[in-house]
């Protein structure tokens, strides 16, 4: 397997065609941007791209899982990510397209932190 660097140098190659392409690191991977919008990333060595619900149908109907990491209490699964099929990096046309929607769904709906109740009630010091 491909380390992750070359991995990243590998898919920005490949999608190199969207135009302005900026990556570098992102928490234990890469994260892809075009136009200031974040659109993709590489963790463990697995390209994940944004996600609308008919981009998530398709390519889980290619049995790729949405991007998902534990924590000391739980996992947590983030369903906006999903992966690309390894399989289907080869498919040069395919990983394009699939990008191109991505980068649709990601300035459609920009990623956002939900409160969640028990940090709503918290009272500020």
């Amino acid at each position: 397997m491909a380390s992750s660097a070359e991995f990243a140098g590998f898919v920005a190659d490949l999608l190199a065609p969207l135009g302005t392409l900026q990556y570098g690191r992102f928490f234990s991977g890469y994260g892809f941007r075009l136009g200031g919008v974040q659109f993709a990333m590489i963790i463990r060595d697995t390209l994940y791209l944004r996600s609308d619900d008919a981009l998530a149908a398709e390519l889980a109907g290619l049995g790729a899982k949405p991007f998902a990491y534990g924590t000391s209490k739980r996992m947590v699964t983030v369903a906006s990510y999903y992966a690309v099929p390894e399989d289907r990096l080869d498919d040069a046309d395919q990983v394009l397209a699939w990008a191109r929607r991505a980068v649709q769904a990601a300035q459609m709906k920009p990623l956002t932190k939900k409160r969640t109740a028990k940090r709503a009630k918290r009272k500020p010091k």
